[in-house]
């Protein structure tokens, strides 16, 4: 019978009250289905994100502790030498410096029957001192993270020295400075999050935080928390002080766990799309029969054609434009839509290249000019850069992409330009920025700017952007370009950082040439490059005359002096594409490529006078120290055609150098003895010209 009336009622309402009365239905529907849908993606997105956190905070920490390893590992190497000779003294300021160079809260230090010495902040600490028990009892399973006697976790990390039975050590508090760090790199204004180390379901480190809310140190976890520190939990959505976050763990080991909490986004309040279904309806009571005879059926199907390419991820074709009215508007918020979807697509796709890129194995440069093409490509720019500034590793450059911006690269970073501006920038975010009338930027014709400084920690290393001629950015392009000027600021670190190790690995630490090992490897690839190309190659070996006189008589810093100077006027006598190497004790080897025996001989002569022309400054430059050198050499192919041959040869010119009288150049080729006096070195104390 209800059935029935209401079908009645129904029959006698207009279309208009039937229209309305659906849309009413549709908009209640609308908003409610939306908001519970996006309320539970809100919530999954948190969970999520926690999961996230947590793994950039265990890999942050992972790489601490790969730092502390590395740092260990070199400890190891230079406190060998004062544990064998059980040096104490040398070891505590060695010790002491070492707990110098990091932060305050490190310690550092050696344990083992020849020392149990323990430095921190330069200070040392008795091996009595409880957390220093701790850390040594540790030593033998050498943990990611160890228990002081109050249970805050450290990260410790160890290493034997070779010929004792002695460790070195470094360990490291996750204290409130450690979570602070932390919360830095995985927290924005946007998107908040709390780090904490739990054991046992309780808080074992100062610091820590759930969502935005302090815990205290010692305290008991929220019984929600708890749910999600077991080993197959996962991440949740827990209640946390009557908000819901998600929240995800990580082990660390020896029972501790970091917790990482975020809060769940709040879903648009019910009114607004409340308010928007009132005013539907009320135009819909006075324009429908206009609407729907006129200007709805034919909109609507242009819009249907627009959305459905969007339900077939076609995010390229633009929904078309309609007139300015609700169906206008709908099809504007589409189009803004699909914008913003294309946008965060070629954004991941861009930054996912951009990862793969500067990961894989390639040159620096390649890698960053493809960075380039996928940010140019991404933003629909007219040009993309990065500008390096130069370091004591290398000099500055720069990688464009579309059209250049002219100036060097110093000289765009000091100016006042966006580029400039960017580099100047305190953030980690992006700077939008235009290009002043008179900048170099502005002259290459480009006057819109989204530009990122390459920051890792405090100092900034260049600037990351993409221009265009017209137009400017949006959000998207500020977040891609920021996320990669984080990326390449990484890569650039890394790959400065195996630069200086491989120096550091071919050069000799008292003249700063190459090394024993170094010229090897180099020689053998010089005479293998010289084959293929059919180029002539030679090789000088160089003998300071007489070295151990002046160890006896000025002493070994003396000779040190020497051979330091000595090193500095070989270089300056050899050309730029010469490679200078320290062979070992006063013994030098020049390789140079694409040249013959006679071209040889000329640049040995060089040597040997620019030798006996150097004068060494000694008692405080009141006296001077002057030595001379004997110079053999070999040549390719003229003497012979392997590398080791080609040394051997060189060596024993050296010899006939010195056997005639030393101060003079032998070639390998020389057929007959070199006429003349034999000049001698005579190696004595002479006047400055002051």
């Amino acid at each position: 019978m209800r059935r029935l009336r209401f079908r009645r009622l129904w029959t006698r309402l207009n279309f208009s009250v039937k229209f309305a009365a659906i849309i009413a239905v549709a908009g209640i529907l609308m908003a409610i289905i939306p908001l519970t849908l996006a309320n539970n993606e809100n919530r999954n997105q948190a969970a999520q994100r926690a999961t996230d956190k947590a793994g950039i905070v265990v890999n942050l920490i992972g790489g601490q502790q790969r730092s502390l390893a590395s740092f260990a590992s070199g400890m190891s190497q230079e406190l060998a030498a004062p544990l064998t000779a059980r040096d104490t003294a040398t070891l505590r300021s060695t010790l002491r410096r070492y707990s110098q160079v990091n932060t305050p809260s490190d310690i550092v230090g050696a344990s083992g029957p020849l020392a149990d010495i323990a430095v921190s902040a330069g200070t040392p600490r008795p091996a009595s001192d409880a957390v220093v028990r701790a850390l040594v009892g540790s030593l033998g399973s050498a943990p990611l993270v160890v228990a002081g006697p109050d249970g805050t976790p450290w990260l410790i990390a160890s290493a034997g020295v070779t010929g004792t039975t002695e460790n070195v050590f470094i360990a490291r508090p996750i204290d409130a400075a450690f979570l602070r760090a932390l919360d830095g790199t995985i927290t924005t204004s946007a998107d908040p999050a709390g780090i904490a180390v739990v054991r046992a379901n309780r808080v074992v480190s100062a610091g820590s935080s759930v969502v935005d809310q302090q815990v205290t140190l010692g305290g008991n976890l929220d019984s929600g928390v708890v749910a999600v520190l077991g080993p197959d939990a996962g991440a949740q959505v827990v209640a946390v002080g009557g908000r819901e976050a998600g929240a995800d763990a990580q082990p660390l080991g020896a029972g501790y766990s970091i917790l990482v909490t975020t809060p769940v986004s709040a879903v648009t309040t019910f009114w607004q799309p409340t308010a928007i279904l009132l005013g539907l309806i009320v135009v819909a009571m006075f324009f429908i029969v206009l609407v729907v005879q006129t200007d709805l059926q034919r909109p609507l199907r242009r819009l249907d054609r627009a959305v459905a390419a969007l339900a077939r991820d076609e995010y390229d074709v633009p929904v078309p434009h309609i007139a300015n009215d609700e169906i206008g508007r709908l099809a504007a918020s589409f189009e803004a839509m699909r914008r913003q979807l294309r946008a965060t697509i070629n954004g991941a796709r861009a930054r996912a290249a951009i990862a793969s890129e500067l990961n894989s194995p390639q040159p620096l440069e390649t890698a960053l000019s493809e960075v380039c093409a996928q940010l140019r490509a991404s933003a629909g720019a007219d040009a993309s850069f990065i500008l390096v500034q130069g370091s004591e590793m290398a000099d500055g450059f720069a990688v464009t992409e579309g059209t250049s911006v002219e100036g060097d690269v110093a000289t765009l970073l000091g100016a006042e330009g966006p580029i400039g501006a960017a580099y100047r920038h305190l953030g980690p975010d992006a700077v939008l920025v235009g290009a002043g009338a008179g900048s170099a930027e502005a002259q290459s014709g480009l006057l819109e700017f989204c530009t990122a400084p390459l920051r890792m920690g405090r100092n900034v290393l260049g600037v990351l952007g993409i221009a265009r001629t017209a137009g400017g950015f949006t959000n998207s392009d500020a977040s891609l370009v920021a996320s990669s000027a984080e990326q390449v600021a990484l890569s650039l670190e890394r790959y400065r950082f195996i630069a200086m190790m491989q120096r550091q690995a071919s050069t000799d630490d008292l003249t700063g040439l190459y090394n024993h090992r170094f010229l090897i490897d180099y020689l053998g690839q010089q005479v293998a490059l010289a084959e293929r190309l059919n180029t002539p190659l030679a090789i000088l070996v160089i003998d300071l005359d007489h070295f151990k006189r002046v160890n006896d008589t000025y002493g070994h810093p003396v000779g040190d002096a020497v051979l330091s100077g000595f090193a500095q006027t070989l270089v300056g006598s050899i050309r730029r594409a010469d490679l200078a190497a320290r062979y070992g004790g006063e013994e030098f080897i020049v390789v140079m490529s694409n040249t013959a025996a006679v071209d040889a001989r000329r640049v040995a002569e060089k040597i040997r006078g620019a030798a006996e022309a150097m004068l060494v400054p000694i008692d405080g430059g009141r006296n001077n120290v002057s030595v001379s050198v004997s110079v053999g050499g070999a040549a390719y192919p003229e003497d012979t055609t392997t590398a080791t041959e080609l040394l051997a040869t060189a060596d024993a010119a050296l010899y006939d150098a010195k056997h005639r009288g030393r101060n003079r150049v032998c070639m390998a080729g020389d057929r007959h003895a070199m006429e003349g006096p034999s000049n001698v070195t005579v190696i004595r104390p002479r006047r400055s010209a002051q």
